[in-house]
């Protein structure tokens, strides 16, 4: 599975569940945890207050990424773990740099 397959998922996922949240920047790296397993940590930028994403919807668009990067398109490099950051935290550092 390729980095763009990988986005296509992450923003049909954040878009489904938070529609009116502008997704400004979903970057993605392959990495290896502190045990030594693969992982890739994908972070969503979004423009909007923090309020606007709730527990639940986040859990949500966890687990469709996660049902559809290990079933419909085949393995990713390793397990995806998702951050969501608001644009608001990062001040004025490019939003494509953030990692």
């Amino acid at each position: 599975m390729n980095e763009q397959e990988m986005r296509k998922i992450v923003e049909a996922a954040f878009k489904a569940r938070f529609g009116d949240v502008e997704l400004v920047s979903i970057n993605i790296r392959p990495s290896v945890d502190y045990d030594g397993d693969h992982v890739v940590d994908i972070i969503l930028i979004y423009d909007g207050k923090v309020e606007q994403l709730n527990g639940e919807g986040i859990v949500r668009v966890k687990h469709e990424v996660h049902t559809k990067l290990d079933g419909d398109f085949g393995k990713p490099p390793g397990w995806p773990l998702l951050h969501f950051i608001a644009k608001s935290d990062i001040g004025k550092r490019d939003p494509a740099s953030i990692f």
